[in-house]
């Protein structure tokens, strides 16, 4: 099958959108982030973005051309918007609690006279990857729609590589809008992070059983 490229670009665009989001709350924790930190950021989105559908093609290809059940894929398709909502609550949870912890420590240093420092702030590496991780894995499921049966594995590697490359450059505008509005929202970060994560994990969870 040959590939429809509007219908590839509105994929890539939908499937960024996740990505988009979390770029804009890392923005608004970090207003000072550093140009490449940004860039990195949005890189690691657009990889996972590439990897999941990769991981997910071959996954079907196996299946197919390997005789192994169908109820492989079906399970996987029912059970990864699952993981991608305790992944994502997890991060929506961790960030609401240290925004709290914050808030509180914030509150005791004020009453103290103690200026605090900012360092704690920052996105580690680990954070940035499960972040890639998170948005990212319900893209598994693309893999399946672009299937081997239908694709050939240059097609669908192009298809896959443009979702990547789209969510790069969305994520890219989105974190430096984020970076913009950052200094107004700073104290409220960790929180809008916290909510944001847990929306986004909602809704690819009520969009699995929505079909």
């Amino acid at each position: 099958m040959g590939i429809d490229w509007l219908n590839t670009v509105l994929v890539s665009v939908s499937m960024a959108v996740d990505c988009m989001t979390v770029g804009a709350s890392d923005g608004i924790k970090e207003p000072g982030m550093k140009k490449s930190k940004a860039v990195f950021i949005a890189f690691i989105f657009g990889l996972f973005q590439f990897l999941m559908p990769v991981i997910g093609f071959f996954i079907f290809y196996f299946i197919v051309n390997f005789g192994l059940s169908e109820e492989i894929r079906t399970g996987l398709e029912t059970f990864i918007p699952w993981i991608a909502f305790a992944l994502l609550g997890f991060l929506g949870v961790k960030n609401i609690i240290s925004w709290i912890i914050e808030r509180k420590k914030e509150k005791e240093a004020k009453e103290k006279g103690i200026e605090q420092e900012e360092d704690n702030k920052k996105l580690t590496l680990p954070t940035i990857l499960l972040q890639g991780v998170a948005t990212s894995i319900d893209a598994l499921c693309i893999g399946f729609v672009y299937s081997p049966t239908e694709y050939t594995i240059g097609a669908a590697m192009l298809v896959f590589g443009m979702i990547g490359i789209i969510t790069m450059a969305l994520s890219i505008l989105t974190i430096i809008f984020g970076k913009l509005i950052g200094d107004k929202l700073e104290k409220w970060a960790g929180l809008i992070a916290g909510i944001v994560f847990i929306a986004i994990g909602l809704k690819i969870l009520i969009e699995s059983f929505l079909g």
